[in-house]
């Protein structure tokens, strides 16, 4: 390899993305949720998704074990905050976001651009991640608005015209 990890990891900060928190809740009920910004379409038949999470996050043994259903919560520009509290350790966003119940009673956003609902279709080995594809039970689109975005290591926002 001719290049450093922090070379790697500042290309790939090249690549603009949105940021969405993906929640779920445990067999005790607990709640739990994690940031990303790993998240791209895999089908439209069957309509599948996938977001990818670190082997040393708090919740990869909640995504990747127990909890087979999960809800991706696409952040709005205005909802950095949600993305802040759900990127530090320890689960301190919940009493900061309204939320509700999705057809899985795991935990949804209240005004994010668009949520996914899924159940678990396939977990696969992605070196220091795991790469997890759900399939799409239920969606919802909410109001449009610019997207919460993460380019060259920091938030940003669209430039509108």
């Amino acid at each position: 390899m001719s290049f450093s990890p922090r070379d790697f990891r500042d290309c790939l900060g090249q690549f603009a993305t949105g940021v969405a928190v993906v929640t779920t809740r445990a067999n005790d009920g607990t709640k739990a949720g994690i940031t990303i910004n790993s998240f791209a379409s895999v089908s439209l038949d069957p309509a599948l998704v996938l977001f990818s999470v670190d082997f040393r996050a708090a919740t990869h043994d909640l995504f990747t074990g127990e909890c087979t259903r999960f809800c991706i919560n696409i952040l709005r520009q205005e909802q950095q905050a949600l993305s802040d509290a759900f990127s530090a350790p320890g689960q301190h966003g919940w009493d900061k976001v309204a939320h509700q119940d999705d057809c899985h009673s795991v935990p949804r956003f209240d005004d994010c651009l668009a949520t996914f609902s899924c159940k678990r279709h396939a977990i696969h080995d992605g070196g220091d991640h795991s790469i997890i594809v759900g399939r799409v039970q239920e969606i919802s689109l909410g109001e449009t608005g610019n997207p919460l975005l993460y380019y060259g290591g920091r938030y940003r926002a669209l430039d509108r015209e």
